[in-house]
């Protein structure tokens, strides 16, 4: 086996993405990487390459940048939550991995919650390190869940406000492991800051993930989760806590105080390895998290008294023809045409909505209007189609739309976090067979993806030696940092 392993690349919609395979064993594990790190750089550092080592002795492991990250291109926008979890699969898929256990890091996590319940059969279990599920930008103090006050959340976000302005000096060190924020440990962890992102790219990611809420796709992930949480973490416990409770089968854990990186990922290690190798495999899942789209033609009834029978159908022949050509461009599925409408799914939201806009340009070049309702959730699949509530529901917000509006419910609001669509509150509704109220939103014209600023690293000229170290004499390095003072 090749240690350090070889960095390879894959290219998911014209980027490349850098991954690392190793290990052989029982399980295959897929590591999100995180905000800080560099593929070539990781395995430098003694306490790291020990822990992967180890990682490789029971499991096949790959391990990759995300975009905008480490060795990894540099992002083209700020990504949305389902083109995080499009990079993951396409990492698995270039790995030959059909399933994994997957692990990330804090709001890595959120675009692993969106994989997990998009492909429930691809994921064996979740290992989360510091997660959250609701944004604390995402909504006003009253409907944030876990924290004790006002000030408390402030006191957070200002925090991670100075770790921005100081990227590149370690600070987030003590953000996530303030045990661990020795002067040889903040030293490493500087320089991981400055090979990971640029001080620019940092903040934009962190603004998206930090409004983001995908609260309402935990009860759709059926894998166990095993979420831990390091003593000390400046994200309250409760915060973590609440994403236990949304998670159909998850148990928390706490990592105890060390000023040793080494004594820290043994001990992480040690409580993965009981969560991966002590869990039952449940079975594979027909449900999945996914983005229903119903739209019907406005009017229909006055089109056909006005057009005859012969000319009707001609035009329910386009129609249903520039569906389907639509929806098969966004990588959607057409499920089936009722009467004058339509139901197709997604993967994810954000192509959804690109869709339904594009589809309603097409078929008012035709001639006609249709109308668009989409909502985002669990679904079952069938031989012969899907059910489940949201499909009620998206046709129910379908409904309330006129003619060329795209309506989407809240949690697809919550989902296309940082895509740079426009949405306007439309209200609360009551849909019929539905209960309690819902908020609904109107797509408006701003389509175009959030912009990301520089990804030029702050390297220094000691950074690029070590970087270069890293990638021809990594044991250089870590026979460097065993005899590391640790104060």
């Amino acid at each position: 086996m090749e240690i350090p392993p070889e960095v390879r690349y894959v290219v998911r919609d014209g980027r490349s993405i850098a991954y690392q395979r190793w290990g052989a064993g029982g399980r295959r594990v897929v590591a999100i990487g995180a905000a800080l790190g560099n593929l070539d750089l990781v395995w430098g550092d003694a306490a790291l390459f020990d822990a992967f080592v180890a990682a490789g002795e029971r499991s096949e492991m790959m391990m990759y940048d995300q975009l905008g990250q480490g060795l990894s291109d540099p992002a083209a926008h700020v990504p949305t939550l389902e083109e995080r979890a499009a990079d993951l699969g396409a990492v698995m898929d270039a790995g030959g991995f059909e399933t994994a256990t997957i692990c990330a890091i804090f709001d890595a996590s959120l675009g692993a919650f969106v994989f997990a319940a998009q492909h429930p059969d691809r994921v064996d279990g979740l290992v989360l390190w510091n997660p959250f599920a609701q944004g604390w930008r995402s909504a006003p103090f009253d409907e944030l869940v876990g924290w004790e006050d006002r000030d408390q959340v402030e006191a957070y976000d200002r925090a991670w406000e100075d770790v921005h302005a100081r990227w590149g000096k370690g600070e987030s060190l003590s953000m996530q492991m303030p045990a661990l924020a020795t002067r040889g440990n903040v030293r490493l962890w500087s320089l991981l800051e400055r090979a990971a992102a640029s001080p620019g790219m940092i903040r934009t990611l962190h603004e998206a993930t930090f409004a983001a809420d995908v609260r309402e796709v935990l009860p759709l992930v059926r894998a166990p989760v095993l979420v831990l949480r390091s003593v000390g973490h400046r994200l309250p416990e409760g915060v973590m806590r609440h994403v236990v409770e949304l998670l159909p089968n998850a148990s928390f854990e706490e990592l105890s105080e060390t000023s040793s990186m080494a004594e820290f990922f043994a001990a992480a290690q040690q409580r993965a390895d009981k969560f991966m190798f002590g869990t039952a495999d449940e079975g594979r899942t027909s449900r999945a998290l996914m983005t229903v789209m119903f739209t019907d033609i406005v009017g229909s009834t006055e089109h056909a008294v006005r057009l005859g029978d012969t000319r009707w159908r001609q035009v329910l022949g386009d129609h249903e023809r520039m569906v389907r050509a639509e929806v098969n461009a966004a990588a959607g599925r057409v499920v089936q045409f009722v009467g004058d409408g339509s139901l197709s799914t997604f993967d994810g939201p954000a192509r959804a909505i690109r869709c339904a806009e594009r589809l309603i340009g097409a078929v008012r070049a035709a001639g006609i209007d249709i109308r668009a309702g989409l909502h985002t959730g669990e679904c079952e699949r069938r031989q012969n189609g899907i059910a489940g509530i949201a499909v009620h529901i998206a046709a129910r917000v379908s409904a309330q739309a006129g003619a060329g509006e795209v309506l989407v419910s809240r949690t697809v609001r919550d989902l296309v976090t940082g895509s740079g669509i426009g949405l306007q509150p439309r209200g609360e509704y009551e849909l019929k067979g539905v209960p309690g109220t819902w908020e609904l939103f109107l797509v408006g014209d701003q389509t175009a993806p959030l912009p990301v600023p520089a990804q030029e690293r702050d390297l220094r000229r000691l950074d690029r030696l070590a970087l270069l170290a890293a990638r021809r004499t990594p044991r250089l390095l870590r026979v460097a940092s065993r005899v590391r003072p640790n104060r």
